[in-house]
């Protein structure tokens, strides 16, 4: 029996490999009390479970199983280790806990780090599982996928240090790994590498290699498309390509167009309009590493920039807020902006438009405030005087924007509505109501009849199309000045409460960005990023979002609603925009800037479903619960629908039992819930 030192064995379990639960109809070690892909191990008294690897394994463990004819192919995981749920509640049963688990992991691709482990008594080697992490993607039946070490550095920097024959460190992808065929940096494939290529590098650390010959490698660039759809499973320094995919398409793209290794430095020699440039100057505090343009810019380092612009005038936000309002800003006709007074409602927005390069004075951004006195469409878009045959623009100033919007379908518009219901929202705004749910082509808003004689009808015609290059956002404060929103407006809108974060924390994060030399700030990138803003925008199918079991849970929410109001249900208008609103939200490998999807749904839930469940406690005691005191939880049946095991498998809903909870008090406090 060969024996590893400790160091490989070390080595081994710093790497990931993706895999998936075994089939049924597999033959499996002689360890559980069935030959069962999750079984009940008596001598153990644990639920053990195999996983099929579908990604590359340490060499050691290849060695091995090559050496080994009674070796199974699989990894072994021990729920007791891995699980602190149903899995291991002995009020349950062992088939239950079973088949809680198999829910669990079915057809689900699970990230885990692999262990060589030693019985030297029995002379065998075993695989198992060291850390696990269940993902939210399906796994497509018979796929696999290839480990690509994903390079955290600027890709001048990369390729420098490939054509001058520096040791780059792999991390996640060490020394026990098989040599890499394909690397990543930013958005870009390296390929056209052989194993023989890499030189081990011991000195710097166990993951550093040299790659000799480095100008026979290519590089092509990936689309946000491909990255999406192709790529699952990112950690900060690898991710999980498709290898059909790898293996076929990008290879043979890489042949046909790749930029070699020799054209790298003609590049940096002489950079052509719109390739990137890069500078050591300081602006602002912050170091300025370069200077960037829309082909190589990623949505999520918007997401960041948005976060520095922020803070660069001393305001903090939760990222998840930045990310949400995003997402949401994308996925809907009218995103709602709401919490604490003072909290940074319209700076946020504003900042958000400024990212995009848009302003007022290119009349690309206009920020309204809305007066009280607002009582009809006219009173912001104006009216055709009669008597002078004249239309007459009102002094808001939105018909002029609405206009060039229209005129100018390629550059991105942002309305801001400043304190939107300070006047009843569904009076003065009626006609956007109505039109922003529909297809561009029918969103067309009228000014005057088409009949009607208007001598300045060349500038203000009797329409305007509302086109999709239109971002609408409005901030409002809820207190005694304000008016309710209606179900109507609820329904076709996002409202994006914004968290309050501690002074603390506000000090802290801005001390930390002040202090922090190597933040960076993509300088003049504010073209681009509004240059790319619409390709942000998914094309998927917004039922593509949703497993079958998760449709379920939603039709059981809809029908627990639609008991007690049926027009307050869970509407096919938002299940679609849910759909929309899940393949919004963007990609960050490094996951400093992420929502996973259970945190999302929760997130979608609680601003467009739960927003409409209010009324008096007649109405909505059964469905909301009261609560008399703080350590009680509400009895109603929405909050024991959000914490059941059903739900527990799709999300937490931490935010939206939060928010029961508050209504259950309001029930309980005044009668009513708001």
């Amino acid at each position: 029996m060969k024996t590893y030192p400790q160091n490989i064995l070390n080595q081994i379990k710093e790497n990931y490999i993706l895999g998936v639960l075994a089939d049924e109809n597999e033959s499996f070690p002689n360890l559980g009390d069935d030959n069962s892909p999750i079984t009940y191990a008596s001598q153990m008294n644990d639920i053990i479970f195999y996983i099929k690897p579908l990604s590359q394994e340490p060499k050691e463990i290849r060695e091995v199983e090559q050496n080994s004819f009674n070796m199974a192919p699989y990894y072994i995981g021990f729920a007791n280790r891995f699980f602190n749920n149903s899995f291991n509640n002995y009020n349950y049963s062992i088939n239950e806990r079973i088949d809680s688990l198999r829910t669990k992991l079915k057809n689900k691709l699970i990230l885990f780090k692999p262990v060589l482990k030693v019985d030297e008594r029995r002379e065998r080697y075993h695989k198992n599982i060291d850390e696990i992490v269940i993902e939210e993607d399906d796994w497509i039946y018979d796929m696999e996928y290839h480990a690509v070490p994903n390079i955290q550095m600027t890709r001048q920097e990369f390729e420098k240090a490939l054509i001058n024959q520096e040791a780059i460190d792999l991390k996640q992808y060490n020394h026990a790994m098989p040599a890499p065929l394909f690397l990543m940096c930013e958005n870009h494939i390296y390929g056209n590498i052989k194993e023989n290529q890499w030189r081990i590098d011991s000195s710097k650390s166990n993951s550093a290699r040299i790659l000799i010959s480095p100008k026979t490698i290519k590089r092509i660039e990936l689309t946000d498309t491909e990255y999406i759809e192709k790529i699952v499973s990112e950690r900060e320094a690898i991710v999980f390509v498709e290898e059909p995919f790898l293996m076929e398409t990008i290879s043979e793209r890489i042949e046909k167009e790749g930029v070699s290794g020799d054209e790298w430095e003609n590049e940096w020699m002489d950079t052509p309009s719109g390739e990137t440039t890069f500078t050591d100057e300081v602006v602002h505090g912050y170091s300025k590493v370069r200077e960037v343009s829309s082909n190589e810019l990623r949505e999520i380092d918007f997401i960041k920039e948005l976060d520095l612009r922020a803070k660069e005038r001393k305001l903090v936000y939760a990222k998840t807020d930045l990310i949400n309002f995003h997402a949401s800003v994308k996925s809907s006709a009218l995103t709602i902006l709401t919490g604490q007074s003072g909290i940074g409602k319209t700076q946020l927005a504003t900042l958000y438009g400024e990212t995009l390069g848009l302003s007022q004075d290119n009349d690309t951004m206009l920020i309204l405030p809305v007066s009280p006195a607002y009582t009809e469409p006219g009173d912001i878009l104006g009216y055709l005087n009669p008597t002078t045959g004249l239309y007459m623009p009102a002094e808001t100033g939105l018909v002029d924007f609405l206009r060039s919007a229209d005129e100018n379908e390629n550059q991105v518009h942002m309305l801001i509505m400043e304190e939107m219901n300070l006047s009843q929202i569904e009076h003065y705004f009626s006609p956007f109501i109505s039109l922003l749910e529909l297809e561009e082509k029918n969103r067309l808003l009228k000014l005057y009849s088409e009949g009607a004689v208007c001598h300045n009808n060349q500038t203000y015609k009797p329409s305007i199309r509302l086109r999709d290059n239109l971002i609408i956002v409005g901030t409002m404060n809820m207190d005694e000045t304000t008016k309710d929103l209606s179900d109507r407006l609820l329904d076709r809108a996002n409202v994006v409460v914004l968290e309050k974060r501690s002074f603390k924390e506000i000090k802290d994060e801005l001390s930390m960005t002040k202090d922090n030399p190597t933040i960076n700030k993509n300088i003049g990138a504010e073209d681009a990023y509004g240059q790319l803003y619409m390709s942000w925008r998914s094309k998927k199918d917004s039922w593509e979002a949703f497993s079958d079991k998760e449709l379920e849970f939603f039709d059981e929410l809809d029908k627990s609603i639609s008991k007690v109001d049926p027009l307050k249900g869970f509407s096919i208008r938002n299940i679609m925009r849910m759909g929309t609103y899940l393949n919004s939200i963007p990609v960050d490998i490094e996951d400093s800037y992420q929502i996973e999807s259970r945190e999302a749904v929760d997130l979608f839930i609680k601003q467009r479903v739960i927003t409409k469940i209010r009324g008096p406690v007649e109405t909505y005691e059964s469905l909301i619960g009261t609560l008399r005191t703080s350590e009680e939880t509400p009895d109603g049946q929405l909050y024991k629908l959000f914490d059941s095991d059903e739900a527990k498998e799709i999300s937490d809903f931490t935010k939206t039992k939060i928010d029961l909870i508050r209504k259950a008090r309001e029930l309980f406090a005044n009668g009513y819930a708001t």
